[in-house]
């Protein structure tokens, strides 16, 4: 007997989010397919579709105050509903389930937010309409644009960005120099996200890229011998570093290392865990949590990596098959829209994807005088926030200068179609190689240039 998922659909003038996995949708089509079919276990849904509103689908609202559940209840006072569907704060699950979705040949998304590497793959795929009448592409960072780009046309534009900063405790009774070099970083007391996820493959490309290698940037970068050269060697140093460090950076995700950070102290004189690898987002949570705040000011600062890092960050992008292409295309000029990026980062202590939302030109250095206005300075209706729960202006500046001084230093990560194959496969060798395993120079270059293909592959 087959076991419905069950899910609350609300009434029209419901919240504009909601929490269901579409992992439990996908299972309600493929159970239905095996009771009216047991020849078939799966089928598209139907091509036709009747929703009225918009749905916009992605990850956890990991934001302050929920800014992107705000923006969408902003947008619905004068335009067409839409309804925000959170299915999972996992980018790998994020990936899979909305991937599920498009496969089925459905058309229950019109507006998606992704993580930046999946606009080869879904642009491949067909899941993905171009946005040719977009305006003032100009505003946003190069880079981050880029992102969006397939075989030269724009597919999805950025939402917000990300790139590696160093989180430094500053209350110890021995502050911890900010490391000045990248060997230097992972040889101190520093909390990095080596569990086996996609941010294993950010903290390894990244050493790769600081070690004097140019993994999969360069021409020729699927050669296998250029492998070995430019990313096996390099990797062979990371993983022997960092294979020592206490506590083990292998148990930790994102919120595990924040905690960690946060958690830390000095037992008997001893060091213990003062600096961070993370993304802007992990600024905001640790400057709401009231053990991290002392005397009107906070007890860590943030700062650009040493070196380079990987260009993170989420897209919109317009589903191929959305019934209201035209409207969700203006949903995604919203949600980027300049005021709507100031509000992201200064009330969501997200990065903003535009230069104005730092009130700052394309390419101007950040001026002596620089402020950023703070949430309740954006909006009259946001004065009522609790002032204690959002960055003021000397945080939103340094924060602000933090993601501008570490932009032009941060490369996107291998742009295929197979994204999801490669990373799946070089975390693998990875984590051997942490774990002291016997990885061969050519397994490892074999396995990552078939992975690239899209081909299984492992270490």
């Amino acid at each position: 007997m087959t076991s419905w998922p069950r899910f609350r659909v609300r009434p029209h003038d419901r919240p504009s989010w909601i929490f269901f996995t579409v992992g439990a949708v996908v299972a309600l089509i493929i159970g239905a397919a095996a009771l009216l079919d047991p020849v078939s276990s799966y089928t598209p849904l139907p091509a036709k579709c009747e929703h009225s509103e918009l749905f916009v689908v992605g990850g956890t609202d990991i934001s302050l105050n929920y800014q992107r559940r705000a923006l969408i209840t902003e947008w619905n006072k004068s335009h067409r509903h839409a309804t925000l569907v959170e299915v999972s704060d996992s980018t790998d699950l994020q990936h899979s389930q909305i991937k599920a979705m498009e496969e089925s040949g459905g058309c229950a998304y019109d507006v998606l937010i992704m993580d930046n590497t999946w606009t080869a793959q879904f642009a491949e795929s067909g899941y993905l309409r171009r946005l040719d009448d977009l305006k003032g592409l100009k505003d946003f960072f190069p880079n981050a644009l880029q992102t969006g780009m397939w075989h030269g046309d724009l597919y999805a534009v950025p939402f917000n960005v990300d790139v590696g900063l160093l989180y430094r405790r500053t209350d110890m009774r021995t502050n911890t120099a900010r490391p000045r070099s990248w060997a230097r970083l992972i040889d101190s007391p520093v909390i990095m996200q080596l569990a086996d996820y996609e941010g294993l493959t950010v903290n390894a490309l990244e050493s790769v890229w600081n070690s004097g290698g140019d993994g999969f940037m360069g021409e020729g970068g699927r050669d296998e011998g250029y492998l070995i050269e430019n990313v096996y060697q390099p990797l062979k140093e990371f993983a022997t570093r960092v294979r020592g460090l206490r506590p083990d950076p292998r148990e930790y995700h994102e919120r595990e290392s924040i905690d960690a950070f946060s958690s830390s102290t000095q037992k008997g004189g001893s060091p213990t865990e003062r600096l961070m690898r993370n993304w802007p987002y992990a600024f905001s949570t640790l400057a709401a949590e009231p053990q991290m705040q002392r005397d009107g000011g906070l007890r860590f600062e943030v700062s650009a990596l040493p070196g380079r890092t990987v260009l993170g960050g989420q897209n919109l992008a317009v589903a191929k098959r959305s019934p209201h292409a035209a409207d969700a295309e203006k949903l995604v000029e919203f949600l980027t829209e300049e005021k709507s990026q100031q509000e992201l980062f200064a009330c969501g202590g997200l990065a903003p994807a535009r230069y104005s939302a730092l009130r700052l030109r394309p390419g101007q250095a950040v001026p002596e005088n620089w402020q950023i206005a703070k949430c309740s300075e954006l909006d009259e209706k946001k004065t009522g926030l609790d002032e204690t729960n959002v960055l003021d202006h000397d945080q939103l500046r340094e924060l602000g200068q933090a993601i501008v001084t570490a932009l032009p230093n941060a490369s996107p990560r291998p742009v295929t179609a197979h994204y999801s194959t490669f990373s799946r496969t070089f975390r693998g060798c990875v984590v051997k190689m942490i774990n002291n395993e016997d990885v061969g120079a050519r397994t490892f270059a074999r396995a990552v240039r078939r992975s690239l293909d899209g081909q299984t592959a492992s270490c």
